[in-house]
């Protein structure tokens, strides 16, 4: 199973070799981006996403819109998010649904509460895809949280309920940290799957490298085109 979209969008810089005392902004050149920052194991992943949307098409279904975060690289294990569509177990039309993948498990899923197709022109849909290891249970939990849409409402966990039992799901892992994380594999496996006429862009906005005790220990401010591409 693969959820590959390919963007041609710049891809994100070097953090290594900058001496942090707290957070940094990252700048957007060539290369990777490195997981651990000053020799500091990275142990829960934030991305900021925002999709802005022209006109949708009830009849059509369109736009559909998929977001993806992984530990290491799509082989290893993945959690797609998909807005205004159902993948698993089968299609179904609207609403917004997390879904994972690993090697060695079956294909997980887990929905929203609301279930409805895009209906409003020119809205702004914002939330932030999140990805936890937990050591002392060698597992990865994917979560959307602190959605905001005009046709949803608020959908997702919030950093105060924290585990919501909507759009959230845990894997098995055998990595000792997320310092494999890399946001290129994010950037190169979302986009519009459909209807991509209807959205006027998507956008990764800002990502939080946080370590085991919940302190953010860099992040990347830059925000980063998917579509359209550049």
């Amino acid at each position: 199973m693969s959820t590959s979209i390919k963007t041609n969008r710049h891809r994100i810089g070097m953090l290594g070799g900058i001496a942090l005392l707290a957070v940094i902004a990252a700048t957007v050149t060539g290369g990777s981006l490195t997981a651990q920052v000053n020799g500091t194991d990275v142990y829960r992943i934030e991305e900021d996403w925002q999709l802005v949307i022209g006109t949708p098409d009830n009849d059509l279904v369109v736009p559909q819109v998929t977001c993806t975060i992984s530990p290491a690289d799509m082989n290893t294990a993945y959690c797609a998010f998909d807005v205004n569509f159902h993948s698993q177990p089968g299609w179904s039309a609207g609403g917004m649904q997390v879904h994972t993948w690993d090697p060695s498990d079956p294909i997980e899923y887990s929905n929203a509460v609301a279930s409805g197709t895009m209906n409003t022109a020119n809205e702004t849909v914002t939330w932030t895809q999140t990805m936890s290891l937990n050591p002392n249970t060698s597992t990865i939990r994917f979560q959307v949280i602190n959605g905001n849409s005009t046709t949803w409402g608020n959908f997702g966990g919030n950093p105060v309920d924290g585990f919501s039992g909507h759009l959230v799901l845990s894997i098995n892992t055998a990595l000792p940290n997320l310092n494999s994380y890399d946001p290129n594999v994010s950037l190169d496996n979302s986009g519009v799957s459909f209807g991509g006429n209807e959205v006027i862009s998507q956008t990764l906005m800002a990502i939080r490298y946080i370590d085991i005790n919940g302190k953010v220990i860099a992040q990347v401010t830059t925000p980063q085109l998917v579509h359209p591409q550049q």
